[in-house]
């Protein structure tokens, strides 16, 4: 019981002071930043260590890994900066700015609260549909795999992200949020709570959220999407609403706390803990499988080998062995 207040109030504050900051802060999306976003990624990090969910243990390379992602996607974030803007602005509502829908349809008619509601659904429901895309196409797991090469939750390592994958899987979510018609206001609101919840997605804190792991993507929620086994890997959504619709909610099956392993089902050769790997990976992918494969042939008869890592394509057991460099 002690866990579980502790957790609520950690989310509850959270919220409030992510809602407050935004409406004290004009609804200025750089000061949010700097004033409450960055203070509260130093505090999530720091609570890894006080109140850790799994041991602080680092492979080689990892921190350094993660270190460069984090700032790869700052950089990546200021550069979206200007297409954004353009969102905000000229791009947002175009249906009604062209007159294929009437102007009292858009969602800036709304009251504030309704229109951060709207904005808020409307960019979990694409990042539902984008994430799945990513897990299930071939062609875009090559990216987002990167993101799944860690063997567990961390702060740190949710911007384990290939920019490419992350590009476009933030961009559509918002241009088709901003289509409904809401103010940029609603939009930053809506941004400021979604990071909010996100951010516990990730952290390595031994939070206890009870019945609201139904609701959102808690980070007891998000190891689950982070299991190597493929009838684990779901939860795509921050809003579990999407993942309980399309049956792709996951929590807590045959009653395991955790995945029994965490990571790519196949890792082998994979550049795990190597950033300009991971940058050059979707790109020499099937050189990589090339080396699998041999692998695998060179393998004793006795020992399975490995399939290829498409998620949708997997079969998966219980009983395989990593195979060895």
């Amino acid at each position: 019981m002690r866990k579980l207040l502790l957790s609520w109030t950690f989310l509850g504050v959270a919220l409030a002071l992510g809602i407050w900051s935004t409406i004290a802060l004009d609804y200025d999306q750089n000061k949010v930043v700097l004033y409450f976003l960055l203070p509260y990624f130093a505090l999530a990090t720091l609570m890894q260590y006080v109140w850790p969910e799994q041991p602080n243990q680092f492979e080689h390379g990892e921190v350094w890994t993660d270190i460069l992602n984090n700032a790869a996607l700052l950089g990546i974030t200021a550069l979206q900066g200007a297409i954004v803007h353009w969102m905000a602005a000229g791009g947002n509502g175009l249906l009604f700015q062209w007159g294929w829908l009437p102007e009292s349809f858009a969602a800036h008619h709304l009251p504030m609260w309704g229109q951060v509601l709207v904005a808020w659904l409307v960019f979990d429901f694409m990042f539902y549909a984008t994430h799945r895309i990513a897990h299930e196409v071939d062609f875009f797991w090559r990216f987002h795999s990167v993101h799944h090469s860690a063997n567990r939750l961390s702060f740190m390592n949710a911007s384990r992200v290939h920019p490419i994958d992350i590009i476009w899987r933030r961009l559509v979510p918002l241009f088709v949020a901003f289509q409904t018609g809401v103010s940029p206001e609603a939009m930053i609101m809506a941004n400021t709570i979604g990071a909010t919840l996100a951010v516990i997605t990730h952290m390595n804190v031994d939070f206890r959220f009870g019945v609201l792991n139904y609701v959102f993507g808690s980070n007891e929620v998000h190891r689950w999407h982070h299991s190597n086994k493929i009838e684990e890997a779901k939860n795509f959504s921050v809003v579990m609403i999407w993942d309980h619709l399309f049956g792709t909610f996951v929590y807590k099956p045959q009653g395991q706390e955790r995945p029994a392993r965490m990571g790519l089902f196949n890792e082998l050769y994979y550049p795990r803990h190597n950033f300009w790997g991971q940058l050059l990976i979707p790109f020499t992918w099937k050189r990589w499988k090339a080396r699998q494969a041999a692998a695998a042939q060179d393998a004793v008869p006795t020992e399975p080998a490995f399939s290829d890592t498409l998620p949708a394509q997997r079969v998966a057991t219980d009983d395989r062995k990593p195979l060895t460099a």
